[in-house]
């Protein structure tokens, strides 16, 4: 199974203690389920330990940081019970596929993930239950609001059309690279630097993954992914190497700056292309971001005005 990466698991946030209270009361009604008093005291005091102005708040401040504590764990229920309502579940399989990515992505082994849990008094279960309800989220905004949204052609021309003036485009060249330093040392040291840049350079050649790669190098190496370029922003050496590249090709070791690189081109625009199929990608992305963010705020409403929903408190 194709395991999926969830932008929010790659941070590995902190929750601040909080004393448990000896009384505990009903705050909110929501359906069928509760939010304790407790419950609400906790995450005000979560909110609190975020806040840099924490120790300069007025009262009413607080009030207000009560009150959206509040309505972010009305929300929490909420999506909880539409979840069980779907019949949304996560296998053993795709949680522990999501928590070795987490790992993998902050270049963690296994062990050093157990201790950076224990680091933030987090034991691997409570991880486990904490990674299942983020996917379990992303499952339910992907049934109920992503799928929902769609940009058509004809949207993505009239916004072009509008804003043709922010698309004036020169030529770019999206490219990555692999940076060595050369070592000071003696013929044999030099022979095996080189060996190791033809290596890299063959594993790109025939297809490795970039990232690999470069993971692959430890040390050795320094680099990553430049992004698009205006080619005539770039120096004249630069621009001299990547002339004539196509998107997959590979650079010859090109000496730049005291150090040796490499450069692989992922992809270049040239005068002529059509800039609409340019910006189209880019067009795309924000319109969709755009109307997810108000199918979001429009699928919230419906959630709370089917709810029944009573604050006691």
């Amino acid at each position: 199974m194709k395991r999926v990466v969830y932008l929010f698991f790659l941070i590995l946030f902190i929750v601040q203690p909080v004393s448990a209270k000896t009384l505990t009361k009903i705050a909110v009604v929501v359906n069928d389920d509760i939010i304790t008093t407790y419950e609400l005291d906790k995450a005000v005091a979560e909110a609190l330990s975020k806040n840099p102005n924490r120790n300069q708040m007025t009262a009413g401040q607080l009030d207000q940081l009560k009150k959206q504590s509040m309505e972010k764990l009305i929300g929490e229920k909420l999506f909880d019970q539409r979840i069980k309502e779907l019949g949304l579940e996560v296998s053993d399989s795709e949680l522990t596929g999501a928590i070795e990515d987490v790992a993998e992505k902050n270049g963690l082994t296994k062990e050093a993930l157990y201790k950076a849990l224990e680091a933030q008094g987090l034991t691997m279960d409570a991880y486990r239950d904490r990674i299942k309800k983020e996917i379990l989220r992303y499952k339910l905004m992907s049934r109920e609001v992503n799928y929902k949204v769609m940009v058509t052609t004809a949207e993505i021309r009239r916004y072009y059309d509008d804003h043709i003036k922010d698309y004036n485009f020169e030529p770019k060249i999206h490219i990555k690279r692999i940076s060595f330093s050369v070592p000071q040392g003696d013929e044999k040291e030099l022979a095996a630097f080189h060996k190791q840049v033809a290596v890299a350079r063959d594993l790109l050649l025939n297809g490795e993954d970039f990232d690999k790669v470069l993971k692959g190098l430890g040390d050795a190496a320094t680099g990553g992914d430049m992004g698009s370029l205006v080619e005539a922003d770039l120096a004249k050496p630069l621009q001299d190497v990547l002339a004539g590249l196509k998107p997959g090709d590979v650079t010859e070791p090109t000496e730049l700056n005291g150090q040796i690189h490499i450069f692989q081109v992922v992809s270049r625009t040239r005068p002529g292309d059509d800039p609409f199929e340019q910006a189209k990608p880019e067009i795309e992305a924000k319109l969709r971001q755009e109307k997810t963010a108000k199918r979001f705020e429009e699928w919230q409403k419906e959630l709370r005005e089917n709810a029944r929903i009573e604050i006691r408190i």
